[in-house]
């Protein structure tokens, strides 16, 4: 008789820790809200995966980038970016970017280890994407060429992925 009421019990915490392993991974480009003191949020952009649980970020509006762990990502950020609260920065060297419009939230069209097509003086190069530096800014090995002449190109340089 214990064993018949023990059955729904298990399968009730199966379900749920089920469904709560079952959280939508984060991607590099989404706007997230990263913990901070005294449980202040920042808005700043997944730059790299690092491991499946670290994180390297970009502070939005303020020149400062972190390693930070999942347990410190408290979402992605839905709607208006939320401004920051006053006191300290994230990063002890961080200057305010200038003030103007938030952009829009969207995704990073390409990330790391993305095999791209890259224009330079008027031909196209094959290149992979090392580091995305921001949502329109990526760092790009060439194929063939030393690491020497890695840069960084813009969204608008990038052809398109290759196969």
């Amino acid at each position: 008789m214990t064993r018949l009421r023990a059955a729904p019990i298990a399968v009730a915490l199966l379900t749920l820790l089920t469904l709560s392993a079952c959280k939508k991974p984060y991607r590099v480009g989404e706007l997230v809200l990263v913990d901070w003191e005294e449980n202040r949020p920042f808005a700043a952009y997944i730059t790299d995966k690092v491991t499946s649980s670290r994180y390297r970020v970009h502070f939005d509006g303020y020149d400062c980038d972190q390693e930070v762990s999942l347990e410190r990502i408290k979402g992605r950020v839905v709607g208006p970016v939320p401004g920051p609260a006053p006191g300290k920065l994230p990063c002890a060297h961080a200057t305010a970017a200038p003030s103007g419009s938030s952009p829009a939230v969207t995704l990073a069209a390409f990330k790391a280890n993305d095999h791209v097509r890259v224009t330079w003086r008027g031909a196209v190069y094959s290149a992979t994407v090392l580091q995305v530096i921001d949502k329109s800014r990526f760092l790009v090995h060439y194929e063939g060429l030393e690491s020497a002449w890695d840069e960084t190109v813009t969204l608008e340089r990038i052809v398109g992925k290759r196969p």
